[in-house]
């Protein structure tokens, strides 16, 4: 009886000893495919191993390696997973199921794994680099910052590499100086490098960054206009009444002042001047001088921006006071799907006509509220777009001959040609209800305006742009005194510095 009992065991462990054997000497064949990028190979010998010895952490965690290979990232997350579930845990599996996460995108899971990797103390530097990468795809760029220098703190070895990222991070938070910086560093520790290579066509970007987000801005613009019904004359006569010398030329002239300081990445602030003046040749009554201040503060999160512009318009009629007018429109924009942006806006305007008002009932000082929604679609590289809105206001105004309400749709797209030319289209529709009775003819005003222009511009230069445009106005409305058909031609250039 102990004689059988003693053949069993002497069986048991020949049997268990080769089915070790053989697990071995499949992971060593495996290992050897894997050496020579023989991936498909490799992970026919780790299967077998794997059956052979389903418990062992290193044979799931080359199998994960081999799998990360292939592309087969579901299966080497499997692996990896079981690879650190296993005691002894194989602690390299810490860093490459992070890279499979961060790879997939699954961020969440990425940022577990790194907590899990901190803690256990596992590859420090390296995990510190993982980190930062998460943390610059999640946009959180002063974290990352933090965690690429930590990263090449601990390991020297990892400074070119995330040097290169701390540029990443730093022109993301418009903080274009260090980015360069960080670029030359790159460049520096090994200037033969690929790495090196990339840095260079980097600091390019940068430095375009650099010029393009100047605090300063001006723009002095000078245009002829050829207008066929400056008087706004009606399709209808008159009674009584001749109009003539509606179409005349004019001269434009345009000033703007932009500031843009650096707030970094979240804050952001514009500040911008504009000056219009429109010269006609003749009709010198419609002679306009427009100056306008704009301040719009805003704050950018995940996928889109809030912003607060406040403008208020001064204008001059024949060299004398015609109306102020000051907006308010706060603003909402996000994007929804890579490219496709919806924006949700409200706002207030207050008008005040500062010239003599000869009839109380026409005077267009008051309030105007409005709200509406936007689309906008962004292509070709951000270089051309595609938008449509719609807003609905309420005009009241002193003069109860002006109070309305309005509906309007806009569209539009920027159309890029070849390089330095593209094209501008826009149309507007916009209907206006009145709500009184017009005291002058008894009964309440309807009109239905209908706008289109389209643009040709040439950027000949860094600094100058060239432009054709033409535009054309329909206006219908049931009282014939508002009806008319209005073209205009423009066409003009612009320096930039």
């Amino acid at each position: 009886m102990k004689k059988t009992a003693l053949i069993v065991l002497l069986a048991l462990f020949v049997f268990n000893t080769g089915i070790l054997m053989a697990a071995e000497g499949n992971l060593d064949e495996g290992i050897a495919e894997l050496k020579e990028e023989n991936y498909e190979e490799a992970i026919i010998f780790f299967k077998k191993a794997k059956a052979a010895q389903p418990g062992s952490s290193a044979i799931s965690y080359y199998l994960g390696i081999a799998l990360k290979k292939t592309g087969d990232l579901k299966g080497a997350e499997e692996n990896f997973i079981e690879a650190l579930g296993v005691v002894p845990p194989v602690e390299e599996a810490y860093t490459d199921l992070i890279e499979v996460y961060y790879s997939q995108d699954k961020l969440k899971e990425a940022k577990e794994w790194i907590a899990k990797a901190e803690a256990a103390k596992v590859r420090p530097a390296n995990v510190a680099f993982l980190k930062g990468l998460v943390l610059l795809k999640e946009d959180d760029n002063a974290a990352a910052i933090d965690a690429f220098n930590k990263a090449k703190e601990l390991d020297p070895s990892l400074t070119q590499a995330a040097n290169y990222q701390l540029a990443a991070a730093y022109n993301k938070e418009k903080k274009f100086t260090e980015a360069k910086t960080a670029l030359e560093a790159v460049i520096q520790a090994d200037p033969s490098s690929d790495m090196a290579s990339f840095a260079r066509e980097y600091q390019k970007a940068v430095e375009d960054n650099i010029a393009s987000h100047k605090e300063w801005r001006f723009t002095i613009g000078i245009a002829y206009r050829y207008d066929d019904n400056v008087l706004l004359k009606p399709e209808d006569a008159i009674p009584g009444v001749e109009i003539s010398g509606q179409r005349d030329n004019a001269i434009l002239n345009t000033l703007r002042i932009d500031f843009l300081p650096n707030l970094g990445s979240k804050w952001f602030l514009n500040m911008q001047y504009n000056l219009v003046s429109n010269y006609y040749f003749k009709n010198e009554s419609h002679n306009l001088f427009i100056q306008s201040l704009t301040v719009n503060p805003g704050y950018n999160f995940k996928d889109g921006a809030v912003y607060l512009p406040v403008t208020y318009n001064y204008a001059l009629l024949k060299g004398r006071n015609y109306m102020g007018l000051l907006s308010v429109k706060p603003t909402v924009n996000w994007m929804f799907v890579k490219d496709h942006i919806g924006q949700a806006f409200a706002g207030y305007e207050r008008r005040d006509m500062l010239g003599t008002i000869y009839d109380d009932d026409e005077n267009r000082t008051g309030n105007r509220y409005l709200t509406g929604l936007g689309y906008i679609y962004v292509f070709s590289q951000g270089k051309g777009m595609l938008n449509a809105r719609y807003e609905y206001s309420q005009d009241l105004t002193d003069g109860q001959n002006w109070s309305n309400a309005g509906n309007k749709l806009t569209a539009g797209a920027t159309i890029p040609f070849v390089k330095g030319l593209f094209g501008v289209l826009n149309f507007e529709a916009f209907f206006q209800r009145y709500k009184n009775d017009n005291t002058f003819f008894g009964y309440k005003r309807k009109d239905d305006t209908y706008t289109g222009t389209a643009s040709v511009v040439w950027q000949a230069t860094n600094f100058m742009d060239v432009s054709v445009q033409y535009s054309h106005t329909t206006a219908n409305s049931n009282i014939y005194l508002y009806q008319y058909n209005r073209n205009m031609y423009t066409t003009g250039v612009e320096f930039k510095f």
